[in-house]
């Protein structure tokens, strides 16, 4: 990859930024119930054990992308695997930048349709969404961190907002009893907490952006403690309003909470709209960051010399996408099978081989 000019960096801050807000997607409102079914009363301490794990991933994406700063991510794979094989080895990463978005986008339009569009049709949802996030993400890294940068302080505000609402009505005993489940159950259960935390993966596209790629874990690593403390707080005060129980049979769980949470004296009549504004910004932020590093690892794998040329190319292909499955069911299947293949590749397998065979080359890339 060719060296980037200086107003295409971004600083240290920006990095976890990015990460926070790519990784903050639709997941926060269905977390509580899926990490309910799992271990029950012991959900929130699920979603800890799978966030340090994710730390973990981080790290050692971080530790690669530090070695070849300025190769990027197909260049990196070239440099470790060969010519050939790194570029093979890119083509599922691709793909699943172009699923995961397109998932994504149809979550969102189902779920718009349900709580703030029930009269329009899906398509008439979806669409501007990805014309919206393909005309930003074609901008550049910087315009994107700038944007994601400017609404930062607003989602943070509301969402502490929100969490003060949620403690309204809430029973805390209701958490009890707690570690009721063995290893064996936390361990089955640890595939569903951990691509709760999906998107991080934006790390190995980035590192040729960053003004200084060795602070760059110190960012992640902020950005996900935040996502950690965000996701349990989340699930424990859907536990102690509903229960465990009760939390499972309810498909978006975090909205439910706010909708039940009775505030006094207060002057907004429905308050779950705030969230639905707000969650409409989290899955704007993911799609971006999503589409980007797919044009990024796309240009690199093909030759090209523009990475924005390729969203226009490839945004049939993601509205085609996206329309797969005749229900928000049938979704919710296809994003298992994605996780647990090309998922589990992108953001687990390949970064672990990648930091084994990094271990035995030098910074330039001999052995």
């Amino acid at each position: 990859m060719k060296m980037q000019k200086g107003n295409d960096k971004i600083s240290t801050y920006q990095v976890g930024v990015l990460i926070y807000l790519t990784i903050l997607g639709v997941g926060i409102l269905t977390l509580p119930a899926s990490m309910a079914k799992e271990v029950e009363n012991d959900g929130w301490i699920l979603s800890i054990i799978a966030g340090l794990i994710c730390i973990g991933i981080v790290y050692i994406m971080c530790k690669v992308g530090e070695k070849f700063p300025q190769n990027g991510f197909v260049g990196t794979l070239k440099l470790l695997f060969g010519n050939i094989l790194g570029t093979i080895l890119a083509i599922p990463t691709f793909l699943y930048f172009l699923l995961f978005a397109a998932l994504e986008v149809r979550i969102f339009g189902e779920t718009a349709k349900i709580f703030l569009l029930n009269r329009t049709p899906l398509e008439q949802i979806m669409l501007p969404l990805i014309v919206l996030s393909v005309i930003l993400a074609r901008l550049g890294i910087e315009p994107i961190v700038r944007f994601f940068e400017t609404v930062t302080p607003v989602i943070v505000f509301v969402l502490f907002i929100l969490f003060l609402i949620g403690l309204n009505g809430a029973d805390f005993s209701n958490l009890k009893p707690f570690l009721s489940h063995d290893i064996l159950s936390f361990a089955k259960g640890i595939k569903s907490a951990l691509f709760a935390y999906a998107g991080f993966e934006a790390l190995l596209i980035i590192f040729p952006f960053i003004k200084e790629p060795n602070k760059a874990f110190k960012a992640s690593l902020g950005a996900m403690v935040f996502l950690i403390i965000a996701y349990v707080i989340t699930i424990i005060e859907c536990y102690s309003v509903f229960g465990a129980q009760l939390t499972t049979k309810l498909m978006y769980p975090t909205m439910s909470m706010i909708k039940a949470s009775d505030i006094p004296g207060a002057f907004i009549e429905r308050v779950e709209g705030i969230l639905e504004a707000l969650w409409v910004l989290f899955v704007y932020t993911t799609i971006v960051s999503l589409l980007y590093s797919l044009s990024v690892v796309a240009k690199d794998v093909i030759g090209h010399s523009e990475a924005k040329h390729i969203l226009v190319i490839f945004l049939p292909f993601i509205y085609l996408a996206s329309l797969i499955g005749e229900s928000i069911i049938d979704m919710m299947k296809y994003g298992d099978l994605l996780t647990t293949t090309i998922g589990l590749y992108t953001i687990f397998i390949l970064p672990i081989l990648m930091y084994i065979l990094s271990r035995f080359k030098k910074a330039g890339g001999s052995r």
